[in-house]
């Protein structure tokens, strides 16, 4: 602990007191029922363990790419822009009944393990948290409640 009472790792600094709240904030978040864990749960049901890592893999990607376009301004001009967001809620909506179509009309397979490629399972979970407005929503309201924007970005 440093004597501003921050955290150092690297170049990363975190003030000890909002890194708890953080952490239990984002953990809360996560907790909360959307897109992604619906899928997560329906895939690791129903095709297993392997296909539900390389799923979990996928929702994790998408998460850093949306954190990552969030950090460069992306999310909160999708998040001003009535119709960007209205896109991007509406393109998720689109993905999720073409899974559950697809799912209902499973050509009479029962329910098991397919033998699908753990990158169609990767991929199916990148872009369900790529179109989940939840994500960019996290970036653009709550994590900058945490940010400590009188610090440098860079030390």
């Amino acid at each position: 602990m440093q004597a501003d009472g921050s955290l150092a790792h690297g170049s990363v600094h975190f003030r000890a007191a909002t890194l708890l709240p953080f952490l239990l904030t984002s953990f809360i978040i996560e907790l909360t029922p959307g897109p992604n864990m619906a899928y997560l749960a329906m895939v690791a049901a129903s095709e297993g363990r392997r296909p539900g890592m390389a799923t979990v893999a996928g929702v994790a990607l998408g998460l850093a790419i949306v954190g990552l376009a969030a950090s460069f301004g992306v999310a909160e001009f999708v998040g001003q822009s009535d119709m960007l967001y209205g896109a991007l809620r509406w393109a998720g909506v689109g993905f999720l009944l073409y899974l559950a179509f697809e799912a209902w009309n499973g050509d009479g397979e029962e329910a098991g393990p397919s033998g699908k490629p753990a990158s169609f399972y990767f991929r199916r979970g990148l872009i369900t948290n790529m179109l989940n407005p939840k994500a960019a929503l996290f970036f653009v309201t709550v994590l900058p409640t945490f940010v400590d924007d009188t610090r440098p970005l860079l030390p």
